[in-house]
């Protein structure tokens, strides 16, 4: 899936800085490519001082551009490409059975008229699709994962690259980037990934879609979370990583550890992203989606 990028088309840099609009800050981390890897040259964020995004919309376009442009004007972003993402609330992901057979263009139509059937409009979404693999028992059949985009979320985050004067190297899905990008050491059927988040709680399990997770309390929250993620943890994975700027979440992995009988723990980035002594010693995991973002940008 290569994301929604309709007018800007794709660009391939060398320097990507991936932006993650939370409701309350923006997170920067800028990536540098050398070879077939990436180094780590700068995280950083800036507090709005208001809520600037709700339920992944834009409710002020010309505060956040100022945000976002004092971000990229620091040492060192000069040049650099933008990555973003269309947040969770704003996508919607169905599993889908089709035929094997199709080519590109008939898949395409396909997954309209499968999408369609379930009330989404490409008047609304933009539609994008992943090749998933043969359907079980079923040779002639593939499994696809569809996923539809709000066309109002894509337009303003195209409207924010435009009034920034930098090319927009990806608009991707959120959960599919970061669960990639934390998978990338690991394989993706043994890995589920838990975001927690003021942006937004999802899990993600096997190919996705993620599914939306309840806000959790500082307290007494922790079995409440376990009680809405076992459903969807099934056939129980071998591990959970944990992403997201929620204080507790160390707490919460020890949790789902005791209770669920799974290794869980704070996802770490892949070994192939390159870390100075100082970036290695300490790896915010709130910063884990803009992380993820650059890295897509740049493969």
């Amino acid at each position: 899936m290569a994301g929604f990028l309709p007018f800007f088309g794709r660009t391939n840099p060398h320097l990507c800085a991936g932006l993650d609009i939370a409701p309350d800050r923006v997170r920067l981390a800028l990536l540098r490519r050398i070879g077939r890897r990436a180094q780590l040259l700068r995280l950083t964020q800036r507090l709005t001082g208001g809520i600037i995004c709700q339920d992944g919309q834009i409710t002020d376009i010309d505060a956040l551009t100022l945000i976002c442009r004092s971000l990229l004007d620091e040492p060192g972003c000069q040049g650099a490409a933008l990555a973003l993402a269309v947040p969770v609330p704003c996508l919607t992901g169905r599993r889908l059975v089709l035929p094997a057979t199709a080519h590109p263009v008939q898949r395409q139509r396909q997954v309209h008229a499968e999408m369609a059937a379930h009330g989404i409009s490409t008047d609304d979404h933009a539609l994008d699709y992943l090749e998933l693999g043969p359907q079980p028992g079923s040779p002639l059949d593939r499994q696809v994962l569809a996923v539809a985009a709000s066309r109002l979320a894509i337009e303003d985050r195209l409207s924010l690259a435009a009034a920034l004067g930098r090319p927009l190297a990806t608009l991707a899905p959120e959960d599919l980037c970061l669960a990639a990008w934390l998978r990338d050491d690991q394989r993706s059927d043994q890995s589920a990934v838990l975001r927690l988040d003021r942006g937004g709680q999802w899990l993600l399990h096997g190919d996705g879609p993620s599914h939306a997770m309840p806000p959790v309390a500082l307290r007494s929250a922790h079995l409440a979370l376990l009680s809405q993620a076992a459903p969807v943890l099934k056939p129980l994975p071998r591990r959970l990583l944990l992403s997201g700027d929620h204080p507790a979440l160390l707490a919460i992995a020890r949790a789902f550890t005791k209770y669920a009988a799974l290794e869980a723990r704070i996802a770490m980035p892949p070994a192939s992203l390159m870390l100075s002594p100082h970036f290695a010693a300490q790896m915010p995991p709130d910063y884990h989606l803009a992380l993820a973002l650059a890295w897509e940008g740049l493969a």
